[in-house]
């Protein structure tokens, strides 16, 4: 099933790239790149590492009661994160944030999975109300309008599943048990133990001052994500305003729905192409340039800064599980850490 995906992704970044680029001049397309504000470019690359910054904070609120937690772990681990999804199918980076974050700070990774769940619908449900209030200004697409209704219905509805089982968490607690009976006898306990972690990582939404300030953060997250497009039209001298960035912001988010391969390549840039063509009118060339940039602004960041994170805390890695057990496979002796 997974092989079958990542195929799919292939082929479908393919053909994007394929029905996107056919019939560009390239000429002109470097010529457009070359006459970008490289000014205005580095703005928006440092735009997106303090919105990684807000996106820090976030986590951190919704891992109240893990206080011992350093920020600069979860900033380390986020970029962790985006490194690995970059490089690899299937969304790995999800699951390497999680086991970084267990062998950096304790947290277990169905807590630390938990709070991503979290997260995610926070992300989504934020740039649901964006898409809604920029449909009053903006003339969106027919075709958008029906998935929106959808997607808004269907996150909506997990949402409020959250806030039930964070608020009632013995109630929720006692529905699991009662599901895993199907489970085998010797399985339970260690399900039940993740279970009960899973629900304790949906803990800050049972406090609804913390769900407002999570609120907060993901709006300040996305609006500055739009910042960036909007940073990057002004490179281009794009003649859009802050709201198209926003649409792009919102298309090119819930695209990633789509498969495709690490790093959305394809995929991301056919919707930037595509939006900017049909819906804003653009020049097909100066689309096509914009689209290769913002990619690679969104895309490089976390391809410095993960790779960083990991050589300054790699003292830590002697000392953690996953090291331990490779060098004993290996049957070589386990250096001792360097002391801090």
């Amino acid at each position: 099933m997974r092989k079958l995906q990542l195929l799919a992704g292939i082929a479908i970044s393919a053909l994007a790239l394929f029905i996107v680029l056919r019939d560009v001049e390239w000429s002109e397309v470097l010529d457009r790149i070359q006459e970008a504000n490289d000014g205005l470019l580095a703005l928006a690359a440092l735009i997106l590492v303090a919105t990684v910054i807000v996106r820090t904070l976030r986590w951190r609120a919704i891992l109240r009661r893990d206080s011992r937690v350093r920020l600069w772990h979860l900033y380390g681990s986020i970029n962790v994160m985006y490194f690995l999804n970059n490089l690899l199918p299937l969304q790995v980076g999800d699951l390497g944030r999680a086991y970084l974050l267990s062998e950096l700070a304790g947290v277990s990774m169905t807590r630390t999975l938990s709070t991503q769940v979290v997260e995610r619908v926070f992300d989504v449900l934020t740039l649901l109300a964006v898409l809604l209030i920029l449909a009053l200004f903006i003339d969106v697409p027919s075709d958008v309008r029906a998935p929106s209704i959808i997607l808004a219905a269907v996150f909506g509805s997990l949402a409020a599943g959250l806030l039930i089982a964070a608020s009632r968490r013995e109630r929720a607690l006692s529905i699991a048990d009662r599901l895993l009976r199907i489970a085998p006898a010797a399985s339970r306990p260690k399900l039940q133990s993740m279970t009960a972690s899973a629900v304790d990582g949906l803990a800050g939404l049972s406090d609804y001052r913390t769900a407002a300030f999570l609120l907060s953060y993901s709006a300040a997250i996305w609006l500055s994500v739009g910042l960036v497009v909007y940073t990057c039209f002004q490179a281009f001298d794009l003649p859009l305003g802050y709201g198209p960035a926003l649409f792009i912001v919102v298309a090119t988010t819930f695209g990633f729905f789509v498969p495709s391969t690490p790093g959305s390549f394809g995929v991301y840039h056919a919707i930037v192409i595509a939006v900017l063509t049909n819906v804003f009118d653009i020049e097909k060339s100066s689309a096509v340039s914009f689209a290769l940039v913002v990619h690679l602004i969104f895309y490089l960041p976390p391809m410095v800064i993960g790779p960083a994170f990991l050589w300054l805390e790699r003292d830590l890695w002697r000392q953690s599980s996953f090291w331990t057990k490779l060098r004993e496979l290996r049957g070589a002796p386990i250096p001792e850490a360097t002391p801090q």
